[in-house]
């Protein structure tokens, strides 16, 4: 449970213990990465366990397919984020497959880096660049998801998840209003409206398709 289990980000793996950099200007950065699409999947993989493990120079030795699985492991058991099922559904999307479609995304750190930055010092008086390198990513979460309704970051996630009501006698200036707020935040461009990936990690998972595909290849 949360408020009662210590944070310990280590792991043993073979004969060592392995550390790992949770901060969440790190996680962020390692979200960033597997959206540059200069840097091959493979090395993604690569550079992305390198930023996660303080003790990486003790497995660089491995080859990929066991560093591979090193990364899945923590971001599985560490960042709750399951890359073989990401990976699966990127598959059948890839094949046309029928998938569960994606929960709406609310918000970007990218885009809206100013607002949870702003809205954090405004809740919590918490200045988020002098906390790189020192909040834990789940601690930044809770913190995240607990920002008041008043705060910019919340307002504009409102407007983005909230559904236009349905047309009624009176209500056609109130759902012009809606619509204006939803364009004007929306995190969609006109290609991605027609076209697009939902979820926030879906990049990460559609990687590792091709990091598979190396594997195998």
């Amino acid at each position: 449970m949360f408020l009662t289990e210590e944070l310990e980000d280590k792991f043993k793996y073979s004969r060592y213990v392995l550390h790992v950099d949770m901060t969440f200007d790190n996680i962020l950065e390692l979200f960033e990465l597997f959206e540059n699409d200069s840097f091959p999947e493979h090395e993604k993989v690569l550079t992305g366990l390198e930023m996660l493990l303080f003790d990486y120079s003790k497995i660089e030795d491995l080859n990929f397919e066991e560093q591979y699985d090193l990364f899945k492991y923590i971001m599985k058991e560490f960042i709750d984020i399951d890359l073989d099922k990401k990976q699966e559904q990127a598959v059948k999307q890839a094949e046309g497959q029928p998938t569960k479609p994606p929960d709406e995304k609310a918000y970007d750190f990218k885009v809206d880096a100013e607002r949870i930055y702003a809205s954090f010092f405004m809740d919590y008086g918490m200045d988020l660049i002098e906390q790189q390198g020192k909040l834990h990513w789940k601690k930044f979460l809770a913190l995240l998801n607990g920002l008041s309704e008043g705060t910019s970051f919340m307002k504009v996630v409102h407007y983005r998840t909230m559904e236009v009501p349905k047309a009624t006698k009176g209500n056609e200036k109130h759902r012009a209003e809606i619509k204006q707020m939803k364009d004007k935040y929306s995190l969609l461009t006109d290609e991605e409206k027609v076209s697009r990936m939902d979820s926030q990690f879906d990049g990460i998972g559609n990687a590792f398709v091709k990091a598979g595909e190396k594997l195998n290849g």
